[in-house]
């Protein structure tokens, strides 16, 4: 059952994406890549019951376009994290190497309450996919987090000016409501559950009640003559248990990156048509 989710969701996110290229001539899309190093706070009880700090690489992909020419309320958004990190315990004797991959997609509908401000409240589905290898474990010294997510999504952005500087401020809060993972039993080998077929009690659905997580996003896009450069931090916190097992992590991340707003107008002409509308307005 959860291998024909899983393979349906990366299917979908897949189709979708090649709509999404196949867009209409006129259309605009904002992208921004970043780069980033922090710190985290790893808690695997299937590895170890004590907590795990370190550093952490993280890079980050976002793209937003309006679905339409013809509304500026309803935009696509298309995000990635990969990140990648070492871990130690508080002793200094065992250490995690941490990897994770999360792209999502999601959709926002635009409001602007008062002039330079502007509110988006939408949904983000997304796959969550981390590995995690303990250098002192000799008999199960492997965990993964693999879950997919129905999140709730809210952003606020607003459009500044520092002297004659533009500046584009902006929060984004993303929390999963609904969703499904998986959870090893504790004291069983991921061979005896992918090999052996020992896959009993490891798939389950996900409320706030035993997924709890919070991904913060704070950027500030400095609108050069030229080049747009945004400088972010972002905040996650991620906590889930199942099966008598808790698991909790929490990152801090400073990065920084540009942003590339793209548009074709009348097939290269570089005439601007009339229905252009700018996605960062």
């Amino acid at each position: 059952m959860w291998r024909g989710y899983l393979l349906g969701s990366i299917l979908f996110m897949m189709t979708s994406w090649q709509g999404m290229s196949q867009d209409t001539p006129n259309a605009t899309t904002s992208s921004a890549w970043t780069l980033g190093y922090g710190q985290i706070h790893l808690l695997d009880e299937y590895l170890s019951p004590l907590v795990y700090t370190g550093s952490i690489f993280r890079a980050d992909y976002q793209s937003m376009h309006y679905m339409s020419l013809q509304t500026t309320h309803v935009s696509l958004d298309w995000t990635l994290t990969a990140s990648i990190g070492m871990e130690h315990n508080p002793a200094a004797t065992n250490s995690i190497f941490y990897c994770a991959l999360q792209p999502g997609v999601g959709i926002h509908y635009h409001f602007r309450p008062v002039p330079h401000l502007k509110l988006l409240v939408g949904g983000v589905w997304d796959v969550f996919f981390a590995n995690k290898y303990s250098f002192s474990n000799g008999n199960n010294p492997y965990s993964a987090d693999l879950s997919t997510r129905l999140n709730a999504s809210v952003i606020a952005q607003y459009n500044w000016h520092i002297g004659k500087l533009p500046v584009v401020l902006r929060y984004a809060l993303t929390m999963p409501m609904v969703g499904v993972m998986f959870v090893p039993q504790y004291g069983e080998s991921y061979y005896e559950m992918f090999t052996l077929g020992h896959m009993q009690h490891t798939i389950h659905f996900t409320t706030l009640t035993n997924y709890l997580a919070m991904d913060n996003a704070f950027t500030a896009d400095f609108v050069l003559k030229r080049w747009t450069i945004r400088a972010a931090f972002y905040h996650d916190y991620d906590k889930h248990n199942a099966n008598s097992l808790h698991f909790e992590t929490m990152q801090s991340v400073f990065s920084i990156g540009a942003v590339v707003n793209f548009a074709v107008f009348d097939h290269g002409k570089r005439k601007v048509p009339s229905n252009y509308h700018d996605i960062n307005r």
